[in-house]
């Protein structure tokens, strides 16, 4: 038996977040951190949080600001910092050292959160981290992005991932496009503050001393394959990595989900 509740806590700054906190029947062998992607919401890691309880884990996971049922403005960061501190409030829920599960645009933030926070986190498990984009915007539009970031830093523009490029099922896909949670849109300060973070993580790369698994789509469209191959190979501590052939961005969504949990928690170890 396994038990599941959401309940609400706040940010450092005030912003009220979503948790859902998936619980096994007993004692916890592992405790996990969950950290979804761009334009997320929890309610997509249902099966994850239900089959990682049901083998023992407990699975808790936060809704990031502007995300799910998280307030703030949606697609919209002042800066990358409160995502981070959005993690840090979740995290208090946990006893240290817990795992650190991330997904995408989540594992930028996790990569992030795991500068200031490493001391607490016993292995950080990644699934296509948003660590370079794979499509290349010209030069003059990421100038006018940052441009834009300055003078009208909230103005939704339509975040460009052709949902195709998500996932090989179309059912899921359909499902995710017709939810109502999904944010569709991002901002130019979004943008800016997306790219300094990625340039921050690479800087900082040789530094992680955190064990780290790896999980990557074989028919990654999303996320610069070139940089996901260059990240774990520069990765300097305990490192193991999974290519998922046949799938695109979102592994847990693909047929063959149920494989990527069971790798998820046989990276918990023992």
């Amino acid at each position: 038996m396994t038990s599941a509740q959401t309940y609400h806590l706040n940010s450092q700054d005030g912003t009220q977040l979503s948790v859902r906190d998936w619980r096994p029947d007993g004692p916890p062998q592992h405790q996990l951190l969950l950290v979804h992607g761009l334009g997320e919401h929890l309610g997509r890691y249902e099966g994850l949080g239900e089959a990682l309880a049901g083998r023992g884990v407990r699975c808790l996971g936060v809704d990031l600001r502007g995300h799910g049922m998280s307030r703030g403005r949606r697609g919209h960061i002042r800066r990358w910092q409160d995502y981070v501190l959005d993690i840090a409030a979740a995290a208090e829920q946990l006893e240290a050292p817990y795992n650190l599960f991330a997904h995408s645009m989540g594992g930028l933030v996790a990569l992030d959160f795991l500068q200031q926070h490493a001391d607490s986190v016993r292995k950080i498990i990644l699934s296509g981290p948003l660590v370079g984009e794979a499509v290349k915007n010209p030069e003059w539009k990421k100038k006018m992005g940052l441009i834009l970031s300055k003078v009208l830093p909230w103005v939704p523009v339509a975040n460009g991932i052709p949902m195709e490029d998500l996932c090989t099922d179309s059912a899921q896909v359909s499902l995710f496009e017709n939810d109502s949670l999904r944010v569709k849109t991002i901002t130019p300060r979004w943008y800016s503050e997306m790219l300094d973070a990625v340039e921050r993580m690479w800087e900082y790369l040789p530094n992680y001393t955190t064990q780290m698994d790896l999980h990557v789509a074989g028919e990654e469209r999303i996320i610069d394959r070139q940089a996901l191959d260059r990240f774990f190979e520069q990765w300097p501590a305990e490192k193991k990595r999974w290519i998922w052939e046949g799938g695109r961005h979102e592994i847990l969504q693909e047929p063959f989900r149920e494989g990527v949990i069971a790798a998820i928690f046989e990276g918990l170890g023992a």
